[in-house]
C-alpha cells in the first residue's frame, strides 16, 4: 500500500472520528495513481475498517452512526483483512437471550472475531478475470475486499462488481467482433491466394460457390461452382470402379447425418488420388472435414486438396539420397577389400538360397535348412561387425523363416537381402568409383605390365620360385591382414557398450601369407570368435575392475607353422567358459553329459544349437556361431580345437580356454 495511504488508514482506522472513510476519494486515487486494475480503481469504494479487537457494543454504535452502512471490513494488527462484520450477526447476537444478559451486565462481551463473515480478498492489481472468480467461488459475498502487497485499501460492492463483469463481457464481445472481422477478410484473402485446393461439398454432391482459386488451377477446369465432385476428381482418378462407388455412397451416408456415421464411413474417404491428364499424372492429398450444425448432424463436407506430385517425388529423392549418405558412411568405415569381399561372398551365398529354397521339404532336406540357417546367421554376424546395418534386420528375419521351415516366407526375405546387398553394391560401385584402387591392402605390388611378363616368364620356365612369389602379389602379411580383422572391434565394443579390446599379435604372421581364397572364410570364422569373446567373454568394464582386471578385455592371437599345417591360437582374458551352462544347455538338447570330461564338455562348443549365451540376441545366442567356425574351416580343409587351459573350473563353474584353428600347409604362402 502506498506510504500516504497507509498513514491516513493508520490515523482514521481506530479513532473515533466519524467519517467512515480513510480520507477524501480524490486522495486516494491521486495516491495510487498508475497502480491496480483501472477496473478496480473506478468501483473501489473506501469503507472504514474496525480492528478486531474493537469492542462489539463499540461496532454496534458505529453501525449506529452510519446507517448507510450494514457492514464493515475486519483487520487484524498488521492491517490484513480477516472478513466483514454484518450488523445482523451482531444485532441478533444481542436481541437474544445472551445478549440481554450482556446488556444488563451480566456477562462478557463477546469478541469480535466470532462474529465475523468470510468475504474473498484479491489484490489492487488482480486481473478481472481473477477478481471475478473468487466471487462467483462465493457468490454470497457482500463483494471483494481490495489490498495492496497485503494492506487494506478498500472495497469493491457488488454493484461494481456487476458493472466490472459488464466491461469485460464488452471487451470479450468487442475482441471477438474485431478478430471475426479480421478473420473473415483472411478467409477471403487466403481463398484467392492459397496454394491449396478448398471447396465445400453440398448434400446432392456438388461443389458449393465458395471455392479457392488455385482448385481450379489443380483441376485445370473453371466455374467449379455446383459440379459433381464425382465428376471433377474421381472420374480421371485411377481409383476402380468398386472404389469410386464406395467413395460416392460413403459421401450420402455422412450428409446430413449424425456426426456419428462420419465417423463410420471416414475410412472410405480416400487421403490420396491420382489424376490422369491427358498421360500426365498428379497425385492428389485430400483432407476431409465435417462441418456440422447445433444437432451435430453434418450439413456440408469441407474438402482440402493439395497437389503434392512434385513434393513426393523431392521426398522419394531426398529419402533415397539420405539413405544413400547412411550407406556411404557404413561402406567407408570398412576397409575396401573387407567390404568388397564381403558382398561377394554374401550374395553368392544368398543366390544359391534363392535357386534352392523353393523347392526344400522339411522332411527331406534337413540338413540344408541347417546349413542356410548357419549361412545366414554368419553373413549377419559379419555385417554387424562391419557395421552394415541396413541388412541386418532382412537377414534376421530371414532366420527366423529358416527356424519356421517357411520356404515361401524364406524365399521372399532372402530377395529382400539381396536387395539390401545389390544396394550397397550399387552405392560403392556409382559412388566410391575408384576408391578400391586408391586403398589397396598392404602386400606386395607390381607395376601391371611387369606382373604380365613375369607371369607368362614362371609359365615358361615352369620356375616354382618364381611362381610362388607372384602368388604374393597383393596379399597382405596375415599380420597385417589380422589387424586390418581386428579394426572392426571397436564398433563392435560401442555395440555391447564395452571398452575396445587390445589385440596382441605374436608368432611369425609378419612373415606368413595366405592364399587369398581362404581370407573370406577365415574372415568369417573370426568374426564370430571376436563377437563371441566381446558378447559373453569379456565381462563389462565395472565387473572387470571389481575382478582386478584392466577395463578393456584383451585379446590374444598367436600364429605358429606346425608340421603340415598352419594353427591360429586365438584366446581372450574374460571368464572363460561356462562349462555348467554348457552342460545344461547340451541336456535340453538330449546330449547325455553324465561320464563327460571337461575336455569333452568344452567340444559341446561347437554343436548345432547350443549356446553359452543366457539370452538370445542380434549379437548371438542362437548356437550356430561355433558351429559355422568348424564348418567353414573344415570347408577349407582345416579345422577348429579347443584348449582348456585348466581342468579345474572357478567358483563360477567357468574355464579359461584357446581356440587352435587350423588350416593346411598348402594355404601358406610363406615370404622369403
Amino acid at each position: 500500500m502506498p506510504a500516504q495511504a497507509t498513514a491516513i488508514s493508520d490515523k482514521t482506522a481506530y479513532t473515533g472520528q466519524s467519517d467512515r472513510r480513510f480520507h477524501d476519494p480524490e486522495a486516494l486515487l491521486a495516491s495510487l495513481e498508475g497502480v491496480g486494475n483501472p477496473g478496480i480503481l473506478r468501483g473501489l469504494d473506501v469503507i472504514r475498517p474496525v480492528h478486531v479487537s474493537t469492542d462489539m457494543l463499540q461496532v454496534l454504535e458505529v453501525f449506529r452512526d452510519h446507517k448507510q452502512e450494514h457492514f464493515f471490513p475486519v483487520l487484524d494488527s498488521d492491517m490484513q483483512p480477516m472478513g466483514l462484520v454484518c450488523e445482523r450477526s451482531l444485532k441478533g447476537y444481542v436481541y437474544s437471550r445472551y445478549g440481554m444478559a450482556l446488556l444488563a451486565n451480566q456477562g462478557q462481551p463477546k469478541l469480535l472475531e466470532h462474529f465475523l463473515t468470510n468475504c474473498p480478498v484479491a489484490e489492487l492489481d488482480a486481473i478481472t478475470e481473477h477478481v471475478l472468480m473468487k466471487v462467483h467461488i462465493q457468490p454470497d459475498a457482500e463483494g471483494v475486499i481490495i489490498t495492496w502487497k497485503g494492506s487494506y485499501v478498500g472495497f469493491l460492492r457488488a454493484r461494481a462488481l456487476v458493472e466490472l463483469a459488464h466491461e469485460q463481457q464488452l471487451a470479450v464481445v468487442n475482441e471477438h467482433t474485431a478478430r471475426l472481422d479480421a478473420r473473415n477478410r483472411e478467409i477471403q484473402s487466403v481463398l484467392q491466394n492459397m496454394r491449396q485446393g478448398i471447396c465445400i461439398i453440398q448434400s446432392d454432391l456438388t461443389l458449393n460457390q465458395d471455392y479457392s482459386s488455385h482448385l481450379t488451377s489443380i483441376l485445370a477446369l473453371d466455374d467449379l461452382a455446383g459440379k459433381p465432385v464425382m465428376d471433377l476428381l474421381f472420374t480421371r482418378s485411377t481409383l476402380g470402379a468398386d472404389q469410386r462407388q464406395q467413395v460416392a455412397a460413403a459421401l450420402m451416408a455422412v450428409l446430413e447425418q449424425d456426426v456419428l456415421l462420419y465417423d463410420c464411413n471416414a475410412h472410405h474417404l480416400p487421403a490420396e488420388i491420382t489424376l490422369d491428364f491427358d498421360g500426365e499424372r498428379k497425385l492428389l492429398e485430400l483432407h476431409w472435414r465435417p462441418l456440422v450444425d447445433d444437432d451435430d448432424c453434418v450439413e456440408r463436407l469441407m474438402l482440402v486438396v493439395r497437389d503434392i506430385t512434385q513434393i513426393r517425388a523431392l521426398q522419394l529423392k531426398a529419402d533415397e539420397q539420405q539413405r544413400e549418405m547412411r550407406l556411404l558412411e557404413e561402406i567407408l568405415a570398412v576397409t575396401p577389400s573387407r567390404f568388397v569381399d564381403f558382398i561377394q561372398q554374401s550374395c553368392d551365398c544368398v543366390a544359391a538360397l534363392l535357386l534352392q529354397v523353393s523347392s526344400w521339404v522339411y522332411a527331406n532336406h534337413e540338413g540344408e535348412w541347417q546349413t542356410a540357417y548357419r549361412d545366414l546367421h554368419t553373413i549377419k554376424g559379419n555385417a554387424r561387425t562391419l557395421g552394415l546395418l541396413s541388412v541386418t534386420d532382412s537377414l534376421h528375419a530371414s532366420e527366423q523363416a529358416v527356424l519356421e521351415r517357411n520356404a515361401p516366407l524364406l524365399h521372399t526375405e532372402l530377395k529382400v537381402v539381396m536387395q539390401a546387398l545389390e544396394c550397397y553394391r550399387r552405392v560403392h560401385r556409382e559412388r566410391l568409383s575408384g576408391y578400391l584402387e586408391a586403398e589397396k591392402a598392404t602386400g606386395t605390388q607390381i607395376e601391371a605390365s611387369l606382373l604380365a611378363q613375369l607371369e607368362a616368364l614362371a609359365l615358361e620356365q615352369k620356375n616354382t620360385a618364381l611362381t610362388n612369389l607372384l602368388s604374393q602379389v597383393g596379399v597382405p602379411s596375415l599380420r597385417d591382414w589380422l589387424l586390418e580383422l581386428s579394426g572392426d572391434l571397436p564398433r563392435l565394443a560401442r555395440e555391447l557398450d564395452k571398452p575396445a579390446p587390445v589385440v596382441s599379435l605374436s608368432g611369425p604372421l609378419a612373415q606368413i601369407r595366405l592364399d587369398a581364397s581362404c581370407l573370406p572364410a577365415l574372415a568369417g570364422a573370426l568374426t564370430h570368435i571376436m563377437r563371441n569373446s566381446m558378447d559373453h567373454g569379456i565381462e563389462p568394464a565395472e565387473q572387470r575392475v571389481s575382478l582386478g582386471k584392466p577395463e578393456a578385455g584383451q585379446l590374444q592371437w598367436h600364429g605358429a607353422i606346425l608340421g603340415d599345417e598352419f594353427v591360429l591360437q586365438v584366446g581372450d582374458d574374460g571368464r572363460g567358459l561356462n562349462l555348467k551352462r554348457l552342460a545344461d544347455k547340451a541336456r535340453q538338447a538330449g546330449i547325455a553329459t553324465a561320464k563327460s570330461t571337461t575336455g569333452e564338455l568344452a567340444e559341446l562348443i561347437f554343436h548345432a544349437g547350443i549356446s553359452t549365451a543366457e539370452q538370445v540376441s542380434m549379437t548371438s545366442g542362437r548356437g550356430v556361431g561355433m558351429d559355422a567356425v568348424r564348418a567353414s574351416l573344415e570347408a577349407l580343409g582345416g579345422g577348429v580345437s579347443i584348449e582348456l587351459l585348466s581342468e579345474q573350473p572357478d567358483a563360477e563353474n567357468c574355464a579359461p580356454f584357446r581356440l587352435h584353428l587350423h588350416l593346411p600347409q598348402a594355404l601358406v604362402l610363406e615370404s622369403t
